[in-house]
Parts: C-alpha cells; structure tokens; sequence
C-alpha cells in the first residue's frame, strides 16, 4: 500500500484546501494510505473522509521559537508516516528548506498563483530552490509552468483544479436581477474596478444589484468606494459563506475582476452550476484555459472597467446569450471532475 503525505493549511477556507482534501478522499478509496499534516486549527469546517489520518502542527504563536517546532513536529511526523510522497499545494516550502526535507522524501510541489506577482523577492527565491529540489512540481497553467524555466518545467505537469461532484446542479427557474461575485477582498481581486464597471452596469440596468462574497482586509476602503460612487444600495458585502453555491446559484451572471489569478475555484465552480461568467484575461492564464469567449462565457482586458461592464451589460441585454453561455459552461463538470483530475495526479505517482 503506497502512503501519501498532505501538507493543508486548514480543513475549510480556500481552494487548495478544498483541492487537497478531494484529492485525499480519492487516494482513500484507491487503497492509499493517506495522512494529512494541517498547519491551522481555523475554519475546519470541510467534512473529511474518515480513512484520513490527521495530525496538527503547533499553532503560530508571536514567538519565533514557533518555527523551530513546527519543524520539529513536521520532521517527526514524515519519520514516523515513512510517506511514498509528501504532496504539497503551495504551503510551507520555508519549513521544508529549514528542516532539509527536500533532500529526504519526495516531494510533489504545486503553484497555486502567478508567481511573477504574487511572491516577494525572497519568496520567489526559496519557492524557486524548492521546485528545483522536489520531485516533480505539478502547475495549473502552461504559463505558470513556463515561468520557471527549461529545468522545472521538465520534471512538471499541467493538472486544473477538479469540480467537486457535490456542487448542486445548474438553475432552471428565473434568475434573480443580480450579479455576483466570490473572492477574497484583497489588492488582487481589484474589486475597485468591478465597483466602477457596476457604476456604469445600474446607468443602464438600475434595478440590478452586485452580491460579492467573501473577506478581506480591504472590505472597509471597498464599502467607502461604493459610497463615493453613489453604489451603497446597489452593492452588498456578504462575507464569507460555508456553502456559497446555495446562495449565487439563481444569480444573472458571475463575475471575476483580477489583476492576476491562478486557476480560481470560485470561476470553475460558477461556471459548473451553469453561470454565465465574465472574467478578466489575466496572468497566468487560469480563465483563458477553460473559457473560450463568448462559447462557455467572456474574458476580458486586466483592469478596464469599461470593457468589464459592456460585457455584463451585453449579457443583461441577451439573455438568450446568457443562458446558452451558463449550458455551455456546465459542461466542464465532466471535463474537469474530481475523477478525471485525480487520475492525472495518480498518473503523475506511477510516471
């Protein structure tokens, strides 16, 4: 029986999170023994498979003596597990370089982000080192993998995310007069722009509002900015929901404003529950890889509010549009299911 290794963050949250435990639940059933090392006690609010072996590191403290444990309980714990592979989705490369992990086990890396913006200097430094190191690093798009060179992108594979079969299936009935979106309210998103292309979205359709779900640290400059812009009862802050779907799914349209992305999971699901999406063209090619325009939904220029709102008005005005749009892009329910894409990774195993 093969053992697999998973550095998580947290059992709830984000994507890779959600990515990680569909990958666990699947190598569960296939006979692998599988072990999760979970950096955060927060949000464990994802229901894991009972097969599955958890083990917490210590809690991060204000004391920097926090690192030296947490290296020590994740050193103990690969000794003790004797892992085939330690499979990492973009979580804790620091304390496999301070501990000399990377040289003991084999370790399977993954870019969650685009890594030309989203690492610091230094950052990009010791992620770079722990790819070269690693056994084989999996990315989410051929951008991303071509951004580290010949040497990485030889030992690497390109795998997306997987849609997660317990997504409920598309709406049928009328939709709701309102536009969404899911993302954390970070630089990132750029959800100032989307305020400014909703400004111009109500000039045209002012019975429409714009639903955004999340948290973040700019949720206070965000709620400000759509004062200033006269958008106060046309947009509603919702926070962050365990079950987000049940919420957006009789939305008129998804949409998703960054400046740069890696494969987002809040756009593949939006895209399997049958919304038609409007989507920013950004680095590193996430939406581009599964979004054919004006096919299975719209991409758009990085930052240009205006052509953002055309889109969603062009969508208003042709609900025809639209709906054929939202059929187009449930197809990738089979395409990109947790079956298929877990296949891929197991391949990757036996390569």
């Amino acid at each position: 029986m093969k053992k697999l290794t998973f550095l998580i963050g947290s059992l709830g949250g984000g994507g890779a999170e959600r990515v990680t435990i569909a990958l666990g639940d699947y190598f569960c059933e296939k006979n692998y023994k599988v072990n999760f090392v979970v950096f955060s006690k927060e949000n464990n609010n994802y229901a894991i498979n009972s097969k599955i072996h958890v083990d917490y590191l210590p809690e991060k403290t204000g004391d920097k003596k926090i690192i030296i444990d947490r290296i020590c309980e994740l050193k103990r714990l690969l000794k003790e597990q004797l892992p085939d592979y330690v499979i990492s989705l973009g979580l804790g490369y620091q304390y496999l370089i301070l501990g000399n992990l990377l040289n003991k086990y084999r370790f399977i890396l993954s870019e969650r982000n685009a890594p030309q913006y989203f690492y610091k200097w230094y950052e990009k430094l010791y992620v770079k080192y722990s790819y070269k190191k690693a056994y084989r690093v999996v990315f989410q798009t051929k951008d991303a993998q071509a951004y580290y060179g010949k040497s990485i992108e030889a030992k690497s594979k390109v795998i997306a995310n997987p849609i997660t079969a317990s997504l409920p299936l598309p709406y049928e009935g009328t939709r709701r007069k309102c536009i969404v979106a899911v993302n954390r309210l970070s630089q990132q998103k750029n959800i100032f722009m989307l305020l400014r292309a909703m400004k111009k979205v109500v000039s045209k359709f002012p019975d429409y509002t714009l639903e955004i779900y999340g948290k973040g640290e700019q949720k206070e400059e965000l709620e400000k900015y759509a004062e200033e812009l006269n958008l106060s009862d046309k947009v509603k802050f919702m926070g962050q929901k365990a079950n987000v779907h049940s919420y957006i799914i009789d939305a008129s349209t998804f949409v998703s404003s960054s400046d740069f992305e890696g494969m987002s999971n809040s756009m593949l699901e939006a895209m399997a529950i049958g919304l038609p999406v409007v989507c920013t063209d950004c680095p590193i090619g996430g939406a581009r890889m599964v979004i054919e325009n004006n096919v299975n939904g719209i991409l758009t220029s990085v930052g240009d509010d205006k052509e953002f709102a055309d889109a969603i008005i062009d969508l208003l005005k042709n609900p025809k549009k639209a709906d054929r749009l939202g059929k187009n892009a449930s197809l990738l329910r089979k395409k990109l299911s947790v079956e298929t894409i877990a296949k891929e990774w197991e391949n990757l195993l036996n390569d």
